[in-house]
């Protein structure tokens, strides 16, 4: 195979070695995202518990209520889309690309609302950003991922 048909296949092009994407790499990544998601659904119900009694955690008043139901629902928005997310990948369907770019374009979108209601530090939004940004550029430059995805 000549090195431009590799894609995928060289080391660092997508971040991954010989075999590519494949099977494994979709097992990790639906890994990943359940793990991303179940921190997200803890970090939901504390803040729901937060708000309740804020005295928990030493403090006197928690967030505005506005600003709590962007938070519940943006991260209840995420964690469903996590779940739709496993239909077409389960399936290995194309349409899976196109999800996981927009799941991953929805995530910073959503830091930077909590951010901008004083719920995430500028520092907390770059690094939480990270993932997400670097997993849509992935699913938009990787032509293995899209190999694999090929339904």
């Amino acid at each position: 195979m000549a090195p431009a048909e590799a894609g995928c296949h060289q080391v660092g092009r997508c971040g991954v070695e010989a075999e590519g994407w494949g099977p494994r790499g979709l097992v990790v990544y639906f890994v990943a995202l359940v793990g991303l998601a179940l921190h997200g659904l803890a970090l939901t119900i504390a803040s729901l518990i937060i708000a309740a009694d804020p005295s928990l955690v030493g403090l006197t008043s928690f967030v505005p209520a506005r600003a709590l139901t962007f938070y519940v629902t943006s991260n209840a928005s995420l964690i469903l889309y996590t779940v739709v997310l496993f239909v077409p990948m389960g399936k290995r369907k194309r349409s899976a690309v196109a999800h996981n770019v927009v799941f991953n374009v929805l995530s910073p979108a959503f830091l930077l609302g909590w951010h901008a209601m004083d719920m995430k530090s500028t520092v907390g939004l770059a690094i939480d950003a990270i993932p997400p940004v670097l997993m849509a550029a992935y699913f938009v430059t990787c032509r293995q991922a899209r190999t694999t995805l090929r339904n």
